[in-house]
């Protein structure tokens, strides 16, 4: 039921805000009083000309009508207290039923239990049809029901009967057109309640939808540097390793190391440009490395070899031509592999097999022997391969890494035309 408190919460926070301004409360209120307290007055008048109740009557009558047009002022706060208060003096006395129409209006908005209502209805209609039945027993040229012009000084009062089911019909009438004016405004409110809910639902998801996107924007920058710079700057740390092991006695291999430092250097830092540019929005074009697809798979093998570990290639792919998604991520399988290769088995063979064809899709394959050696680099974050899974869900393909047997394997399926 946490949802149901959660959407009533919500649609009394709308009722509030959707509620007028004080200033215009209080003018309706004013008004309300003063139509009572008038009303009142004018039966206490029509009454007393009359005569055809007793004095105490309708001025107790006045007196009760006159306390229950101020308790309309908390009409809205206490509806039902204020309701027994205007109802108190029509279903008894000669005074008017006005009070008891303005509570009715009041509660009806507000009150959602059926009997109860109904029982509200009733009560301020057995009071309407007794205050209008106390009417039609007056004078005519003091009877609401029939406003009978004043007759001249010295003729008598008109006299006549009106029948005993029309202050019954009116009462019908007055309470039937005060309970649909209710309905109506509960109705409108309880609208532009779920409209302005509905606005601020809208506006906490378009909220809730921009932060997704940039928290996946975040995530895909998180890998794409990963994958990016972490091959590089592998390659450079066992480049470094390997001239400072066995390149004092060579100078040439020194040259051609350091060459290589500086090459793999200058690439990663044009990837971290881009990148960066991206981030900034004022990304240009890719920089000249940046064909990422199966055809640039041969330049990592090369820059692997260049590295010193032993690379094999087998590729079997039928013609056509492969989707670029599908290329990328078969080009950063075989990078984060030869990445996870140099790190831990940097003494091993690494065979690299890619096969596929248009009605099987792609499959990528890269297997080393397990290695007894520390790794040549510090562990990383272990994210490589993680990314590398979500690149692959996200196109309908498939990546699965671990030990099998003696050997590590990296296995990947990819659809042909992602």
């Amino acid at each position: 039921m946490r949802w149901l408190r959660t959407v009533q919460d919500v649609m009394a926070t709308s009722t509030r805000h959707l509620r007028r301004p004080v200033w215009i409360r209080r003018a309706w209120t004013t008004g309300a009083v003063a139509l009572s307290a008038f009303c009142t007055m004018a039966a206490f008048v029509l009454s007393q000309d009359s005569g055809t109740v007793p004095v105490w009557n309708y001025t107790l009558g006045f007196v009760v009508n006159l306390v229950a047009a101020a308790a309309l002022v908390w009409r809205h706060e206490h509806p039902w207290p204020v309701l027994a208060v205007t109802v108190a003096g029509p279903l008894v006395l000669s005074t008017d039923a006005t009070a008891a129409l303005i509570a009715l209006y009041a509660l009806v908005k507000v009150e959602r239990n059926r009997p109860r209502l109904a029982a509200a209805v009733g009560a301020v209609y057995l009071a309407c049809a007794i205050s209008l039945t106390y009417d039609a027993h007056r004078t005519r040229d003091n009877s609401v029901l029939s406003m009978e012009q004043k007759p001249e000084p010295g003729e008598p009062k008109p006299m006549w009967e009106i029948a005993w089911w029309i202050p019954w019909l009116a009462a019908a009438l007055l309470v039937a057109i005060v309970v649909a004016l209710a309905m109506v405004k509960r109705t409108r409110t309880q609208l532009a309640a779920a409209e302005h809910s509905r606005d601020r639902a809208t506006e906490q998801t378009r909220a809730l939808h921009e932060e997704m996107i940039r928290t996946e924007e975040r995530t895909r920058i998180a890998r794409d540097m990963h994958d990016t710079l972490a091959a590089g700057l592998s390659r450079i740390s066992l480049f470094a390793g390997a001239l400072q092991v066995g390149g004092a006695d060579n100078p040439e291999k020194i040259a051609n190391t350091a060459s290589m430092i500086r090459s793999t250097a200058h690439d990663a830092l044009d990837e971290l440009k881009h990148i960066v540019g991206v981030l900034r929005g004022s990304a240009g074009a890719p920089p000249s490395s940046g064909h990422q697809g199966i055809d640039a798979v041969a330049d990592l093998v090369h820059s692997a070899r260049a590295a010193g570990l032993h690379t094999t290639v087998f590729t079997d792919l039928r013609p056509g031509e492969v989707g670029t998604v599908s290329g990328h991520v078969t080009y950063r399988v075989v990078q984060e592999a030869l990445t996870n290769a140099q790190k831990y088995a940097s003494d091993q063979t690494v065979h690299i097999t890619i096969t596929g064809a248009e009605e099987n899709g792609l499959r990528i394959e890269v297997r080393n022997a397990l290695s007894t050696r520390p790794p040549a680099v510090p562990t990383g974050s272990r994210a490589g391969l993680t990314g590398l899974t979500e690149q692959a869900h996200q196109i309908g393909g498939t990546v699965h890494a671990g030990v099998d047997g003696a050997d590590f394997v990296v296995s990947c399926w990819l659809p042909w035309f992602a």
